[in-house]
């Protein structure tokens, strides 16, 4: 058998206290794993150390034979499905366009969605959904990854069951027999009857393992055509018209201000280049416009363990600082494509020093306590130094 899921000398600290120490597991491919136990006993953190979502004081977590995340602080990236407490779905996607977005590949989403009795949610926004459809979706979302896949493929599920009505649980049970099945290897955090029933293995806190012979699945491969566009966060971008509300209006707004107390035809060189530059400095100290949305349901989380980077909306930010510097050129009646050019580059790199700051505090206990954001200011030596060389 090939091991999927590796936890080896996991240890883990929340706040004060060592949640898991020296925790070690090895999940199988065809192998469903049940953790079960009270509230707080560390089942949740086994999942989200798994998955590379924790800072490790020892030990290391791997994934198909790829790192994950260790106590040295390195990290790899492994394709696996993943479900947590929160829902991690951003309120703007799309229901079918989720599970495309997740499976990185076209397939017949609308059959996948009636199994769940949501097809005539297909063209809805998640927003829309009620909590307990929201749930299916992020299930779904979990489990897609091994559903599309002839290869053995880690999945990992934090409480799946919470919020769903008793037939939806009845269908992720069939699900995880059908996956387990076809040789992939599931590990979940759950209090559920019916999804220990369906266990090889059951782990109570602090450690003690039953071993169960369930019954056997029928997997089923869902069939899929071409890879599917991805562009997550520009097409979030668009259909919020977010990265107008947050960096074109802050960019306008200074534009305004500092036409009420200057002329620009009047300015020497230097002030000149300051004043056609300076709202694309201010669009770009908003950071990406497409943080806020990664925020909503912890959805930051689950893109962070996934992939490599977020959804991110730089490239609208390029050009919504272009847009911004010819306005100003405009106005103060010079033109010169350097100028422009240096504009959009300021504004785009502005904003991916913000979003990086900003994502850093994310994965924190309390990342509105941090405030990494006074340390913006600094952004504004890149904008002098810039104006400096231009005149």
């Amino acid at each position: 058998m090939a091991v999927l899921i590796e936890l080896e000398d996991l240890t883990v600290r929340r706040g004060r206290k060592e949640v898991l120490t020296g925790w070690d597991l090895k999940v199988n491919n065809g192998e469903v794993v049940v953790l079960i136990g009270e509230n707080g006993c560390g089942k949740s953190t086994v999942i989200e150390a798994a998955a590379g979502l924790l800072n490790l004081e020892k030990g290391s977590s791997t994934i198909q034979n790829q790192i994950i995340r260790d106590h040295q602080g390195r990290r790899g990236r492994a394709s696996f499905g993943l479900c947590l407490q929160d829902d991690c779905v951003m309120g703007d996607e799309l229901v079918g366009e989720r599970l495309t977005d997740v499976a990185q590949v076209e397939f017949d989403v609308k059959s996948l969605l009636a199994e769940w009795n949501l097809d005539h949610r297909i063209n809805d926004k998640i927003a829309f959904l009620s909590g307990g459809q929201r749930r299916k979706i992020a299930v779904l979302s979990g489990i897609l990854p091994a559903m599309i896949s002839e290869e053995p493929v880690a999945i990992l599920l934090d409480e799946p069951d919470s919020g769903l009505d008793d037939l939806s649980v009845d269908k992720l049970v069939e699900n995880l027999l059908n996956l387990a099945a076809g040789g992939h290897g599931i590990l979940i955090a759950s209090h559920n009857e019916k999804i220990s029933a369906v266990a090889n293995r059951i782990i109570t806190f602090p450690f003690f393992e039953e071993k169960q012979s369930p019954q056997v699945g029928n997997f089923t491969k869902i069939e899929t055509t071409t890879a599917s566009k991805k562009n997550v966060g520009s097409r979030l971008n668009i259909r919020t018209m977010s990265g107008l509300a947050n960096n074109g209006i802050a960019g306008l707004l200074v534009l305004g201000s500092l036409l009420a107390f200057i002329n620009p035809k009047q300015l020497d060189s230097e002030m000149l280049f300051a004043f056609i530059l300076a709202p694309a400095l201010a669009a770009g100290l908003n950071g990406d416009p497409v943080f806020k949305l990664l925020q909503e349901n912890r959805a930051h989380a689950w893109w962070y363990a996934r992939m490599a980077a977020p959804p991110n909306a730089f490239f609208h930010v390029f050009l919504g600082c272009g847009a911004l510097t010819i306005l100003s050129s405009a106005i103060a009646g010079y033109w010169d494509l350097k100028v422009i050019l240096s504009g959009a580059f300021l504004g785009a790199f502005t904003a991916i020093i913000v979003a990086a700051l900003s994502h850093a505090t994310l994965r924190l206990a309390r990342p509105n306590a941090v405030m990494l954001r006074l340390l913006t200011p600094i952004l504004i030596l890149p904008w002098a130094i810039l104006v400096s060389r231009l005149s």
